[in-house]
C-alpha cells in the first residue's frame, strides 16, 4: 500500500467527525444552510472526493496486490464508502425517496437505468462499479460485490475488481448474491437466495 492509501483509511474516521460537527451546527443553528451542510457532508462529500479520484485515475477494472506498495484504485474507493457499509441505515434512507438511491449511486460512478426499484435491505458494496439496465427490480436482502480477494500460496493478497452488470427488465429475487463479473441478461428471473460468482448468467 501506498503512502496515500495510508492516509487515506483515516477518511472513514475524518468522516465521521465533520457528520457529527455538521449535526451539531444544524442542531445549534438550525436553517437552509446547516442542513445543506449536515446533507451535503453526509451523502455527498465522499462521492464526489471519488470523482475527482478517477479525474486522474478513471475507475476501471483490474486486479491487484493488496500487500505490496502500489496503488490500489480499489482501496481509494473501499475507504470512502466504509461509513455506509458499518451504518446500513444510512444508505437505506435514500431507498425511500424515488430514485434518489439510483441518483447516489450515479454521483459514485456506476451506470443505472430509470425505474429501478431497490427495497431498503438491498446491499451494494461497490457502489462504482454496477452497470444496470432500466426497470430492474432488486428484492430484499439482495446483496451485489463486484471484488473478491484471494490469498495466494507466496502470501500475496490478490484483489481482483469486474463491475456487475445487469440488463434491463430483470428481476433479482430475495437473497440472491451476485459477486464479481456477473453478467444477468435482460428481463432474467432470478430466484430466491441464488449465488452467481466469477461467471457469466446466460
Amino acid at each position: 500500500m501506498t503512502l496515500f492509501g495510508r492516509i487515506v483509511s483515516l477518511f472513514p474516521l475524518t468522516h465521521s467527525a465533520l457528520i457529527v460537527l455538521a449535526a451539531i451546527s444544524f442542531l445549534h443553528h438550525p436553517s437552509i444552510g446547516t442542513f445543506v451542510r449536515l446533507v451535503f457532508v453526509l451523502y455527498l462529500l465522499p462521492p464526489l472526493l471519488l470523482r475527482l479520484y478517477f479525474l486522474k485515475y478513471p475507475s476501471k477494472p483490474g486486479k491487484w496486490i493488496l500487500n505490496r506498495p502500489t496503488r490500489c484504485d480499489w482501496w481509494i474507493a473501499h475507504q470512502l464508502q466504509l461509513l455506509y457499509g458499518a451504518i446500513p441505515s444510512l444508505e437505506a434512507f435514500l431507498r425511500f425517496i424515488p430514485s434518489a438511491y439510483s441518483a447516489w449511486l450515479r454521483l459514485w460512478g456506476s451506470k443505472v437505468g430509470k425505474d429501478v426499484y431497490w427495497t431498503p435491505r438491498v446491499e451494494i458494496i461497490d457502489r462504482h462499479m454496477m452497470r444496470i439496465g432500466d426497470n430492474v427490480v432488486f428484492g430484499h436482502r439482495v446483496i451485489c460485490t463486484s471484488h473478491i480477494i484471494a490469498k495466494k500460496p507466496n502470501g500475496d493478497l490478490v484483489l481482483i475488481l469486474r463491475p456487475i452488470r445487469i440488463g434491463s427488465g430483470a428481476l433479482i429475487g430475495a437473497g440472491v448474491r451476485i459477486g464479481v463479473g456477473v453478467h444477468i441478461p435482460e428481463k432474467s428471473v432470478i430466484p430466491y437466495n441464488a449465488e452467481y460468482r466469477f461467471r457469466y448468467v446466460e
